[in-house]
């Protein structure tokens, strides 16, 4: 079965929007974005058309991949103190010569959206919280991969399985034990290595959420084999209209619950 990510962030977003007129909350999130990387591109927009929808403003701050540390460092903490915005995200990666956790430190914990310097649960985790509860996926007593260890996807989900004392395993790309693939009743993948999961590389009925993206000759894919192992799985997150929407959707959750103070 395909996991129709558009039709649960449809669900969230509605939600908000009727919490947002009800209180009459006048909110606008800021986005840095460093460079012109074509998949942040994909996911700016996608917050922008996102904040439009539901009635939140939305300022794009756009610098040039060559920018300093220092430089960058200063603009964040300048967008994070201006008083008409209530959320800041730092649109990743960020290029090799800047250093990210200095960079995400800049944002002040009360406009902290993605959870990087709050308490807040990060988006994708949210995310996979919303994907798993719409289609009745408990995680106990279920075996779980986690495949890569990146800021996005991999750390703070490990976080969130830690926190409820769940059993998992992380793989990458170059693991010895990536074959424990094929014990998983889980695959919660963000590797963004492009169709490095295949079909024989799963079990039947396995539940994949999909969460790496990249660009191979123009075309956006995942970390999964889609075409060939949706067959096998119980559900699966297209790279297209997966958790993507959902991440988004969350993010914008997190905004309104901090605003909100709930």
């Amino acid at each position: 079965m395909t996991i129709d990510g558009n039709k649960i962030a449809e669900k969230i977003l509605n939600n908000l929007k009727e919490k947002i007129q009800e209180k009459k909350l006048k909110l606008g999130l800021a986005v840095v974005w460093v460079g012109s990387n074509e998949i942040s591109r994909v996911y700016v927009e996608k917050k922008k058309e996102t904040a439009q929808k539901i009635g939140i403003g939305f300022e794009l701050f756009n610098f040039p991949k060559e920018i300093f540390q220092s430089d960058l460092a200063e603009k964040v903490e300048e967008i994070s103190q201006k008083e008409d915005i209530a959320g800041v995200v730092i649109q990743l990666p960020l290029p090799s010569q800047i250093d990210t956790d200095e960079i995400l430190k800049c944002v002040s914990k009360e406009k902290d959206v993605e959870g990087f310097v709050s308490e807040n649960l990060s988006p994708i985790v949210l995310a996979v919280e919303e994907i798993l509860k719409e289609y009745s996926v408990f995680l106990k007593d279920k075996k779980i991969v986690l495949v890569g260890r990146g800021k996005l996807v991999g750390q703070p989900v490990a976080k969130w399985l830690k926190k409820q004392n769940i059993d998992f395993e992380v793989v990458d790309k170059d693991s010895q034990n990536i074959n424990k693939l094929q014990e998983a009743d889980i695959i919660i993948s963000g590797a963004g290595v492009p169709n490095l999961i295949k079909k024989n590389m799963v079990k039947e009925g396995v539940v994949i959420i999909d969460a790496g993206t990249c660009k191979v000759d123009g075309k956006t894919v995942g970390d999964v084999d889609f075409k060939n192992v949706c067959d096998k799985a119980q559900c699966i997150t297209p790279c297209i209209g997966g958790i993507g929407p959902v991440t988004v959707a969350c993010l914008f959750k997190n905004l309104v619950k901090i605003n909100l103070k709930i």
